[in-house]
């Protein structure tokens, strides 16, 4: 069965290298599936649920704004954030969505704005997929 090769890249590190047999994720066209050997495609990320599949297992992440690229039956997504949903610290990014709610009310420059507002939608994303994903 054909395999597509997965990296899933933040500034910080290499998070995923492998191959997978499926990826959805959320772009700003919509959520878009990806199966090996897709045509090649350069996409913006929105703030979401990464969902990759491979055999039977299901890995679900979130991640923040990037890019995608689908080259050669290589997919690799460039992010600022990429959490699994078992790593998300539920607490933190709910105190982290708390500040950035607050920091709408203030008057803010035009990039203090963008900037928050951004951090508000990573915060929020996270939290959707940490109470999707919970044990049960």
């Amino acid at each position: 069965m054909a395999q597509l090769h997965l990296k899933v890249v933040t500034p910080e590190k290499l998070l995923v290298d492998e191959e997978v047999s499926q990826v959805n994720v959320s772009t700003e066209q919509g959520e878009i599936g990806i199966l090996p050997n897709h045509a090649n495609l350069m996409a913006k990320l929105e703030p979401g649920e990464l969902v990759i599949k491979k055999g039977g297992k299901v890995d679900t992440l979130a991640v923040g704004d990037g890019f995608l690229q689908v080259s050669d039956n290589v997919l690799t997504i460039m992010t600022d954030l990429a959490t699994y949903a078992e790593d998300i610290d539920e607490r933190a990014v709910e105190e982290a969505k708390k500040r950035a709610e607050q920091a709408l009310e203030q008057t803010l420059s035009d990039e203090e704005y963008a900037e928050t507002l951004a951090a508000l939608e990573k915060s929020l994303a996270q939290l959707r997929i940490k109470r999707r994903h919970k044990v049960r």
